[in-house]
């Protein structure tokens, strides 16, 4: 298993095997006080598997602070991944909403996302106090 790619974004979909995103590379927040909510982000990415991993792999998706607190609550499930007659791998696009983040510090903050126990990227996200 290998990481193609892997963004955060305001909103994402998939048809058809493509990738839909609006406001990619979301990397910093601005907040007006704090504790401050984030309706909705989402982590987009795209693995890559071998022909002898096909079946389920459990993700999660953890979201906490500097201080290690979940920011939000954490999403775990299973991808199926299925190789098709004569394929040497598989694609498959993970798309995860995080709603309604509460941020209760300014700084850094990451998503760590874990396929069968192995954490495949962690994405930094700075929360800052916006400008009066």
């Amino acid at each position: 298993m290998q990481l193609e790619f892997a963004f955060l974004c305001d909103a994402a979909t998939e048809a058809a095997g493509k990738l839909y995103a609006l406001g990619i590379g979301v990397d910093r927040l601005h907040v007006r006080d704090l504790p401050a909510r984030h309706g909705r982000l989402t982590l987009v990415a795209r693995l890559v598997f071998g022909a002898a991993e096909q079946g389920a792999h459990r993700f999660e998706l953890r979201f906490v602070d500097a201080d290690g607190q979940d920011v939000s609550t954490p999403v775990s499930g299973e991808l199926g991944v299925h190789i098709t007659d004569h394929a040497t791998g598989a694609r498959v696009n993970v798309l995860i909403d995080v709603l309604n983040a509460e941020f209760r510090t300014h700084g850094p903050h990451e998503l760590t996302l874990t396929v069968d126990g192995t954490n495949l990227v962690v994405l930094p996200l700075d929360v800052a106090l916006a400008p009066a």
